[in-house]
Parts: structure tokens; C-alpha cells; sequence
């Protein structure tokens, strides 16, 4: 009996261990970026499948489209080149839609979903080290969509938020600044706890 008790506390220690593979949003996009202090970043992207990483919550890449998209985000001082930029207080949301394919030749496609994860991007810098190459980086902190109950509280502030950034014309889209591919993971992996019943811990004694 002590053998068998002993193996099932093994087990269930090694269910609660988190998964070794990286979860983060993985995102490729296109970004118009303001002209001065006072103006608004926002960021039209595509959600890609991170494997052999996962996503933070499960995503059903094959029937579904999921969009990342970054609203009103505003440059609060800086001038980009070398001495980064400041940005705070903009929203990021990430939308599920299985209709229109996004397009960015019609912004609105990218934001015609559900939306299951709203989030505040509290801080950013972007700093950019030649005329067509920088990086950017800040915080979110998670605070609605449809599935935002499938992070546990605890777990839905400080995510970082990291990209590269390309200005390069071969890669931006009409009526984009920059070209952004970067990710949103969590600061801790996060783990899907399924609640047990002592009905079951007995069940599985027998």
C-alpha cells in the first residue's frame, strides 16, 4: 500500500511540473509609428503557430486565424534613434476569427473576431540602431477577452512584449512605418491544473 501511495504522489508531482517547451505569442505584423510625443503606435499582426514552443493557452491554429493587434499606444517622449522612445497606456488584443482572412490592405480584417485576451501595454521602448533596424520592447498586463479566466489571475501581469523591427521597403506594407516580429509570453510557464476529486485519488488506490 505505502508502494502504491508513494507512486501516486510521484505521479501527480510530475503532472503539476511545467512543460519544457517556451510559450509565448508568436507574432509577425506592420506598424505605423507616430510622428511625434503625443501621437499613437498601432500594430496590425498575425499570430503564428510558435512550434516546437506552445502557446501560453491552447489555440486551434488549424481552423481558426488569430490577429495580435496594438491600439493607441502613445509616444511619450524619445526620438527613436539611439535614445529609445517611451510609450505607455496602450491596448493590445488578441482576436480568434475563422471568416475573412486578414489583410492588410483592409485593416478591419484583423480585428472582425472574437476577441479572447485584451491587455494594457503599460510601457514600451523602441529604439532603432540604424535608419532601418531597432528592436522594442515593454510590458503587458492582462485584463479581459473571453478567455482571460484561463490564466489564472496571478499570472496575467508583467508579460514582456519583445520584437524586432525592420523599416525596410521590401518588407513594409503600403500604408505602414515598419515591419514588428516579436512575441508576448508569459514570465512564468503556465500550467493547466486539472482539479481532481478525492473520489478520484481513492479510485485510483484501489
Amino acid at each position: 500500500m505505502r508502494t502504491r501511495i508513494t507512486l501516486l504522489v510521484l505521479a501527480l508531482l510530475l503532472m503539476a511540473v511545467p512543460a519544457s517547451a517556451q510559450q509565448l505569442f508568436d507574432f509577425l505584423g506592420q506598424t505605423v509609428v507616430p510622428a511625434g510625443v503625443g501621437g499613437m503606435l498601432n500594430m496590425d499582426s498575425v499570430v503564428r503557430d510558435p512550434a516546437p514552443g506552445t502557446t501560453p493557452i491552447p489555440l486551434d491554429f488549424a481552423n481558426f486565424e488569430y490577429t495580435l493587434v496594438v491600439t493607441n499606444l502613445e509616444l511619450i517622449s524619445g526620438d527613436g534613434m539611439m535614445v529609445p522612445q517611451s510609450y505607455a497606456n496602450g491596448t493590445v488584443t488578441i482576436y480568434e476569427d475563422n471568416g475573412t482572412a486578414a489583410d492588410y490592405a483592409n485593416p478591419a480584417t484583423f480585428v472582425d473576431g472574437t476577441a479572447i485576451l485584451i491587455g494594457t501595454i503599460t510601457q514600451l521602448n523602441r529604439t532603432m540602431f540604424t535608419p532601418t533596424l531597432g528592436s522594442a520592447s515593454g510590458n503587458v498586463n492582462w485584463n479581459g477577452g473571453s478567455r482571460v479566466d484561463d490564466i489564472a489571475p496571478g499570472d496575467q501581469l508583467g508579460w514582456p512584449f519583445l520584437s524586432g523591427i525592420s523599416a525596410r521597403s521590401t518588407v513594409v506594407e503600403p500604408g505602414y512605418d515598419e515591419q514588428w516580429d516579436g512575441k508576448v509570453e508569459p514570465v512564468d510557464p503556465i500550467v493547466d491544473v486539472t482539479p481532481m476529486s478525492w473520489g478520484s485519488v481513492k479510485a485510483l488506490l484501489r
